[in-house]
């Protein structure tokens, strides 16, 4: 599965992550809270809009969705660290003939400000 996405989705992703690791998972996530979490942190993003992209990640199957009395819940259909693995797997697939080995020297090199 392609984990490609914008910005907003980005933040959306990470919003949800978030609330899931601080114990939300227990509950069901609403738009107006991952909205909350959102401009929280400076982004001041419209209700819609964020509704919008949700529904596009769970299309992308990226958060999955339910009906909760007359509001729309969402989950991550995978933790950070799962989705992360798959990422860095793609890389190591399309830059390193699958060689987790060579993405790993490079990224040393990154973390070590070396250019690669």
């Amino acid at each position: 599965m392609a984990y490609t996405h914008g910005t907003l989705e980005n933040e959306i992703l990470n919003a949800v992550w978030l609330m899931e690791e601080k114990g939300m998972n227990i509950k069901d996530i609403s738009v107006s809270e991952v909205l909350d979490e959102i401009n929280n942190n400076g982004n001041i993003r419209a209700y819609t809009t964020v509704k919008t992209v949700m529904d596009r990640l769970v299309d992308k199957k990226m958060l999955s969705r339910h009906k909760s009395g007359k509001k729309f819940c969402y989950k991550s259909v995978e933790s950070r660290e799962e989705m992360a693995k798959s990422a860095i797997n793609n890389l190591a697939s399309q830059y390193f003939n699958n060689d987790i080995h060579s993405l790993m020297r490079v990224l040393e090199k990154q973390c070590s400000g070396v250019k690669a």
